[in-house]
C-alpha cells in the first residue's frame, strides 16, 4: 500500500521541531498548508517582487542575506516585495540564524495566512538537516509483506508467501549475530538518488513472530546490538519452491525487483528438505559485498570458460587438419637420387 508523499506544516514542525530547534513564530493558523516538495528554496529576487520562479509547496528561508535587503529596502517597497511573494500562496517561511523578522513580514505574512517558523541554526547547517528531514518525511512509501534484516552489513528483504519460513530464517541469522530491522510488515521508502529504505512499523518495531512461540522481544533476548531501527535495501531474497527449471544455475542473468519503481537485485533460493536457508542467506549477503568491490563470481567464471573455449579453437585452426585427413606423398623428380635402402 502506497501513501502520498506530503505533509501539513503543523505534522511536519511536530515531527522537525526538537532536530531543527523550530519554534513557530505566527499565531494565525493556517497550519492544515501542504509541504508536498523535498527542496527547500531561497527567494532572492522573490522579494522584490520577482516571483516567477518562485515554488510555493517548498519551504521559504530566509537567511541573514533576505533580512537584511528587506530592513535596506524602504518599509513600502519591502512590502510591495512580500505582498507579491507571499501571495503565491506559500506552504510556510523559515527563518535561520534566530533572527527576529521584521514588522512588516510579519503583518504580510498574517494577511496571507503563511505560517512563519524560526531555528537558530546556521542557514547552511539548517538548510542541510531541513533537506535530509524532508526527504525522510515526504519519500514515496508502501508496505511490503516480508523481513528485513542486516547481514554483514547488507540490508536483505526476505520475500515469499506466508508461513514458507522468512522469520525462522532470520532468526537463525540473528544466532549468528545479525540484526534484524522489521519482521512482517516491512514499511519502505524511497530516498534520492534511487536507493530504497525499509523500517519496522512503531507497533512492530524489534518484535519477531515466530510459529509455535508467539510474541518474540529480540532486544530483550539478545540486546540492542541484535536490532536496528532502519536499512537500506540492496538485495531481495525470494523464499520459495521452485521447480528446477524456474531459476538459473550459473547467476550470470541479473534479475531484479522493483520497489516503488527502484530496481532492486533479486536472489531466489528454491526450498529443499534439508537446506540450510540461514547459510544460503549469508552467503548471498557476502556475495553481495564482493559485488560491491567488483567482484562478480558467476561472470568471472563464464569469462574463464569462454576465454578456455576461444583458446581451444585458436590451437584447433594453427594445427591444421585432423588425423583422419589423408595427406599425399610427395612425388620424387627426374633427377632425384634414391634414398639408400636399409639392410
Amino acid at each position: 500500500m502506497r501513501r502520498d508523499a506530503s505533509i501539513e506544516v503543523g505534522k511536519f514542525l511536530d515531527a522537525a521541531a526538537e532536530p531543527l530547534q523550530l519554534t513557530l513564530l505566527s499565531d494565525w493558523g493556517e497550519l492544515d498548508r501542504k509541504i508536498t516538495s523535498m527542496r527547500i528554496q531561497k527567494p532572492g529576487l522573490a522579494l522584490s517582487g520577482f516571483v516567477k520562479h518562485v515554488f510555493p509547496d517548498r519551504i521559504q528561508v530566509l537567511g541573514l542575506t533576505e533580512i537584511d535587503y528587506l530592513l535596506s529596502c524602504s518599509p513600502e517597497q519591502a512590502r510591495a516585495g512580500l505582498e507579491a511573494f507571499c501571495s503565491k500562496p506559500l506552504c510556510c517561511l523559515a527563518i535561520s540564524r534566530g533572527l527576529d523578522p521584521p514588522d512588516f513580514l510579519m503583518d504580510v505574512a498574517r494577511r496571507h495566512g503563511v505560517p512563519v517558523l524560526r531555528s537558530p541554526l546556521m542557514s547552511s547547517v539548517f538548510i542541510s538537516r531541513l533537506t535530509r528531514k524532508l526527504e525522510d518525511l515526504l519519500s514515496p512509501r508502501a508496505t511490503i509483506h516480508g523481513v528485513l534484516i542486516d547481514v554483514l552489513g547488507v540490508g536483505l528483504l526476505l520475500i515469499g508467501r506466508s508461513g514458507v519460513g522468512k522469520s525462522e530464517a532470520a532468526l537463525d541469522l540473528i544466532l549468528k549475530g545479525h540484526r534484524l530491522v522489521a519482521d512482517d510488515i516491512v514499511e519502505v521508502s524511497v530516498r534520492p538518488p534511487d536507493t530504497v529504505w525499509g523500517a519496522a512499523l512503531e507497533m512492530h518495531q524489534h518484535h519477531m513472530e515466530i510459529r509455535g512461540l508467539g510474541i518474540l522481544n529480540i532486544t530483550h533476548l539478545f540486546g540492542v546490538a541484535a536490532v536496528r531501527d532502519n536499512k537500506k535495501i540492496e538485495v531481495v531474497v525470494e523464499l520459495s519452491e521452485a521447480q528446477e527449471e524456474d531459476y538459473d544455475r550459473l547467476g550470470t542473468e541479473p534479475q531484479v525487483w522493483p520497489i516503488l519503481g527502484v530496481d532492486v537485485p533479486l536472489a531466489r533460493i528454491p526450498l529443499r528438505p534439508g537446506r540450510n536457508i540461514a547459510s544460503l542467506i549469508e552467503v548471498v549477503a557476502r556475495n553481495q559485498v564482493l559485488k560491491f568491490r567488483g567482484h562478480d563470481s558467476a561472470r568471472e567464471f563464464q569469462e574463464k570458460i569462454n576465454a578456455r573455449i576461444a583458446a581451444s579453437a585458436r590451437g584447433a585452426n594453427i594445427r591444421g587438419p585432423g588425423p583422419d585427413v589423408p595427406v599425399p606423398t610427395p612425388r620424387a623428380s627426374s633427377g632425384a637420387v634414391p634414398s639408400p635402402e636399409v639392410e
